[in-house]
């Protein structure tokens, strides 16, 4: 049986940031509103290029540490070379010396881009969602809590993360 998750307060929340392209805007939106009724802070973030700002910069200045990326990786992302350079920026110099955990999710058939390929991936894809969102979740739960036993309501967490 699943443990519950237990109340935290906004600041020992585990925190994402859901790097997308504005194409994939209904993607991002429903995973962020999912993990706020989950008990995890999502900082939503649209990688325009137009804004001038790099990602890294903004989460170098977060006012709290991000556990995790989540990128929206599809057709439209991954032909992007803005949404490109940021996050290999974030994959290998992390956020401020930070090593950051990079967690794909994979929302249509586009080819992860080269420097996640060796990367396990959260495959979103088609009637997917529900099994890539507990598998997410619990991984997120698991690493910043790590004496919180919950186990995914499938197998696919074992298949593809080996825990």
């Amino acid at each position: 049986m699943e443990s519950p998750t237990p109340l935290r307060t906004a600041n020992d929340r585990p925190h994402i940031v859901i790097p997308y392209s504005y194409a994939d805007h209904e993607f991002a939106y429903k995973l962020a509103g999912a993990l706020r009724r989950d008990r995890v802070t999502p900082w939503i973030d649209e990688v325009d290029m137009s804004a001038g700002v790099f990602l890294v910069n903004r989460l170098s200045h977060a006012a709290r540490p991000v556990d995790f990326v989540v990128p929206a990786l599809s057709f439209s992302s991954v032909k992007s070379d803005w949404v490109q350079h940021e996050l290999r920026t974030a994959v290998t110099r992390g956020v401020n010396g930070r090593p950051v955990t990079v967690l794909p999710a994979k929302i249509d058939d586009s080819a992860l881009p080269d420097y996640l390929r060796s990367q396990p991936y959260f495959d979103f894809q088609g009637n997917r969602w529900c099994l890539a969102y507990d598998d997410l979740t619990v991984l997120v739960q698991r690493s910043t809590n790590p004496g919180l036993v919950l186990r995914p309501r499938n197998s696919s967490l074992r298949r593809r993360w080996g825990s």
